[in-house]
Order: structure tokens, then sequence, then C-alpha cells
């Protein structure tokens, strides 16, 4: 709240520039790379 308030009074008054970065990197791998299994292992009765 305090930090909204500051910001709020430095706006009024210009003393801030507001630049704005957006970065939607987005990084995935195949199931096999993350350690998924193929198949469920063989039950041996």
């Amino acid at each position: 709240m305090l930090l909204s308030k500051v910001q709020a009074a430095e706006d009024a008054v210009g003393r801030i520039d507001w630049d704005v970065w957006v970065d939607s990197t987005v990084v995935r791998a195949h199931q096999h790379a993350a350690g998924a299994r193929r198949a469920p292992p063989a039950v041996i009765p």
C-alpha cells in the first residue's frame, strides 16, 4: 500500500518514467523428455 501511494504521488508530478516490458517466452519439452512413462510397468504375478 505504501509503494502504491508513493508511486501515485511521484507520478502525479511527473517524476516516474513508466517502461513496460512483456516477455511471453514459453519453453516446452516433449512428454518423454520430462520423464513420462510410455506404458505402465508390467505386473508379474
